[in-house]
């Protein structure tokens, strides 16, 4: 098994493509509750919508040839047999020279086949004036012009998003098909780390940023993420809690542990496991050259660096999409944009840089600057709006030059 032969970002992201998406179960929920989850089974509609004919405008059903010749001096008169308001059902027919009230969005008398507006008419009493002619069909909303009958309204995979779950409430469906959530157990490891619980830190010890920060940013992906706790730099302790991990969920992701140090287990660990798959240990990345990806059967494991900024950063260059595909969430470049550079930006020859950058305004352009310092430093995050790609060879970026820049 070899360790910490790195390989280029681009053979990184293909394996990650390469992978089948995981296989999930299905479940049937309620569609309130149906918010950003993947459909798993075509949705039809049991009903037309509308399922009656109805006014687009405020006006006056009518039957249209009656209102031909119509004009300002022309008028022309109905008598006025009812009123329907939205919700009401018609309770009359029209006969020649009637008409019927009828607000926006109620229901039309059968026999009608147009609507004046109310801007071109005049009432008296129970007599309604005509100063313009309609067609046949004028501002009528006809049975199904909106979804028919045993039509396909979502298929199988698409996302439901608000405007989606509103046409399956229009359609009166209460329940629908989806995808169950992938599974990802997260854990963090190291003797120095503490919870926040802790009020008084010893000398040596740090409280735990990872597991806050990657919990939220894995549960933004649209997965189920669970936290295992901190796992000390015991091996025993270790192998029990992954092999917990690996029974309860899909993914593992540990920060921590992921070089060849004396005291990072990462590599260690992997080698118990049998029919283990290293697909990568080491990308020649800035920050977090030593992550871990290894497959075991039909299940994943990625080992991220300590450093909160090295391991968030490999987070979102690497496992953000891989996680977003298989929820079936949008990828990453929707939250992205061109920007020009607003100083000049160094970088190391060798290692695909990922940047942290802030974005600052002057005279009303958005520019980006880079954040100097490191991954190291917890604030290297916190300062930073998101972060461009630096390639490998490119030691300098220009003032003005352009860049994507990909936000946190």
């Amino acid at each position: 098994m070899k360790f910490l032969k790195t390989i280029k970002v681009e053979e990184f992201k293909e394996i990650l493509t390469s992978i089948s998406s995981l296989v999930t179960e299905e479940e049937l929920i309620n569609i309130e509750v149906c918010f950003n989850r993947i459909v798993s089974r075509d949705i039809k509609s049991t009903i037309n919508v509308p399922h009656f004919r109805k006014s687009r405008m405020d006006g006056y059903a009518v039957i249209a040839e009656d209102t031909f010749g119509a004009e300002e001096d022309n008028l022309i008169e109905l008598e006025l047999i009812e009123t329907i308001q939205a919700g009401d059902i018609p309770q009359k027919r029209l006969n020649k020279k009637q008409c019927s009230y009828v607000a926006t969005g109620a229901a039309l008398p059968d026999n009608s086949n147009g609507v004046v507006m109310v801007e071109f008419t005049e009432v008296q009493e129970k007599v309604v004036l005509i100063s313009k002619a309609v067609t046949p069909g004028t501002y009528i909303i006809e049975i199904g012009h909106d979804i028919k009958k045993g039509e396909i309204i979502v298929k199988k995979g698409a996302l439901l998003d608000l405007a989606t779950i509103g046409i399956l409430a229009s359609c009166g469906i209460k329940e629908t098909w989806v995808y169950k959530k992938p599974k990802v157990s997260l854990l963090s490891t190291g003797n120095e780390l503490v919870n926040q619980e802790v009020q008084n830190l010893e000398i040596g010890k740090i409280y735990d940023v990872n597991s806050i920060v990657l919990k939220k940013a894995i549960e933004n992906t649209g997965v189920l993420v669970n936290f295992l706790g901190i796992i000390k730099d015991n091996y025993e302790d270790l192998k029990t809690a992954v092999d917990i991990a690996l029974e309860k969920s899909d993914i593992v992701i540990l920060s921590g542990g992921t070089s060849k140090g004396e005291g990072d287990l990462g590599p260690k660990l992997l080698e118990e496991y049998e029919n283990i798959e290293i697909l990568v240990h080491g990308v020649k990345i800035k920050p977090g050259k030593p992550i871990i990806f290894a497959k075991i059967k039909n299940k994943i494991i990625f080992i991220l660096p300590g450093y909160p900024t090295s391991a968030l950063s490999c987070f979102y260059v690497f496992i953000d999409n891989f996680l977003r595909k298989i929820s079936g969430y949008p990828l990453r470049d929707k939250f992205s944009k061109v920007m020009a550079v607003g100083e000049r930006i160094y970088s190391t020859v060798g290692r695909h840089e990922f940047k942290a950058v802030k974005i600052k305004e002057f005279d009303g352009v958005k520019q980006i600057y880079p954040i100097k310092t490191g991954s190291e430093a917890i604030s290297t995050m916190f300062f930073a709006d998101g972060y461009i790609e630096i390639e490998e060879l490119e030691s300098i970026i220009e003032k003005g030059e352009k860049r994507k820049v990909y936000f946190f």
